[in-house]
């Protein structure tokens, strides 16, 4: 079944239109190449490569990518802290005299490291691009709204979307803009945009600022046919929270990174498409560096298939997530994954290792009515070893729903449990469950 062609309905060129086995040929074609160009001209990617005994000549499968050496941003900052410069030795700076070099900083909780943009990047990572944002509904048409921090590889490349599509382009600068959600209320009414790309915490702002001004979520979005939303991995009863609260029929997930991890819901919603011109995606157990089964949970590692720019080779970005590789019904070739959170914002309580993805997931499905209601993961709580949450109520929630949150918490996890329902969350809240102080949540209120 896997070798069979695609029948995709609607495919942005003839890659979509590939069989799985064919997709994962030209992969292997691609990443050879890349390889090769990497031994031959980045440094760290030579000297890597050399100490590994991996020759880019022998590269002949997919499996053999087991033999090139993972990288993080750990390395990555200790060869920018002994030669005090923003090169690193990933970087194809200029194919052409005339090419530009941009640098645009990726910023992070473990450190800063620098992005290199060249004009060859940005022609192939903006039809990259495109590609994901077609997969996610976006037609020729009314303006395109979007939003992206300048930090972000994202804004390099939304002039490129814009004008591959032909349309005009509204761009919204930041990821969490409350005290500014009434521009972004104003620029919904006047363009009334038939596609929005926005950052999730800001689709809340958004429509709280609305109902301020007496527009309800139906009303502001009437034009909108498809809402994406990025930043943080949404739950299935998020999406439908989202859904509800705005009333567009298409709410799609995006997944990206500065570092070329690029995916996207398709019309089915059940995983995000690994977008093959960006990066090919392997999930690896944490334990033992191998594989990881398919829906198995492990560290997310991306190759980028892009030879310019910055180029990051089996890097481990420090996400967790999943991927499967059955045939989706969208015809599609490429598989699904799903990021789940960061590693860094792990925790372990009674006898499990979780993500604050897994406390909203179970929310929702023990109490369905608390679906979408956003909540925080306090210090202190963990620290005495238990789950306290609190959960700014909706405003149908009664205090038996948060009871029954605590007790079906407890039984799921084998844990002691406190729901806490609380008026509002903290600005750090970023549509999945923040761990923080309470003290430091209650300052940020």
């Amino acid at each position: 079944m896997l070798n069979q062609p695609a029948s995709v309905a609607e495919p942005f060129d003839a890659l979509d239109s590939l069989s799985s086995a064919a997709l994962d040929k030209w992969w292997i074609r691609r990443l050879r190449k890349v390889f090769t160009l990497a031994a031959e001209r980045l440094p760290f990617y030579r000297d890597r490569f050399r100490a590994a005994g991996f020759d880019p000549a022998r590269f002949r499968t997919l499996d053999d990518l087991r033999a090139v050496p993972i990288s993080n941003k750990s390395d990555l900052l200790a060869i920018q802290r002994k030669t005090r410069s923003h090169n690193l030795g990933i970087e194809f700076e200029a194919d052409a005299p005339q090419a530009t070099v941009t640098l645009s900083l990726s910023s992070g909780t473990s450190g800063t490291t620098f992005i290199t943009h060249t004009r060859t990047w940005t022609k192939m990572q903006g039809r990259s691009s495109c590609r994901a944002h077609w997969w996610a509904g976006l037609r020729a048409g009314s303006p395109l709204l979007m939003s992206a921090p300048a930090w972000h590889s994202y804004a390099a490349i939304q002039p490129f979307i814009a004008m591959h599509f032909g349309m005009p382009c509204v761009v919204v600068s930041g990821t969490y803009l409350p005290r500014f959600a009434d521009r972004v209320v104003d620029a919904i009414v006047r363009f009334r945009p038939r596609f929005v790309t926005m950052f999730l915490p800001m689709v809340f702002s958004i429509l709280a600022t609305a109902r301020h001004q007496g527009i309800d979520g139906d009303r502001l979005f009437a034009s909108v046919q498809t809402l994406v939303v990025t930043g943080a991995p949404i739950t299935p009863g998020m999406r439908q929270h989202l859904r509800r609260l705005s009333g567009v029929a298409r709410v799609a997930e995006i997944a990206g990174s500065s570092e070329n991890l690029l995916a996207v819901d398709c019309e089915r919603a059940e995983g995000l498409h690994v977008v093959p011109d960006t990066c090919h995606v392997e999930v690896i157990d944490r334990a033992t560096g191998r594989a990881a089964a398919e829906m198995e949970r492990g560290s997310m590692v991306h190759t980028s298939v892009i030879p310019a720019g910055s180029v990051y080779l089996r890097y481990d970005g420090g996400d967790a997530g999943v991927i499967n590789r059955e045939p989706c019904a969208c015809g599609l070739p490429s598989p699904r994954i799903k990021l789940l959170g960061r590693w860094e914002d792990s925790f372990t309580i009674g006898p499990h290792v979780l993500l604050p993805y897994d406390v909203q997931l179970a929310i929702e499905e023990e109490v369905p009515e608390l679906s979408g209601a956003a909540c925080v993961i306090t210090r202190e709580g963990l620290a005495r070893g238990t789950l306290r949450v609190l959960l700014a109520e909706p405003e149908h929630a009664a205090a038996s729903l948060l009871d029954g949150a605590r007790a079906a918490l407890s039984r799921r996890f084998g844990v002691p449990v406190e729901v806490v329902g609380v008026l509002d969350l903290p600005l750090r809240f970023k549509g999945v469950p923040p761990i923080l102080s309470e003290q430091e949540a209650a300052s940020q209120l």
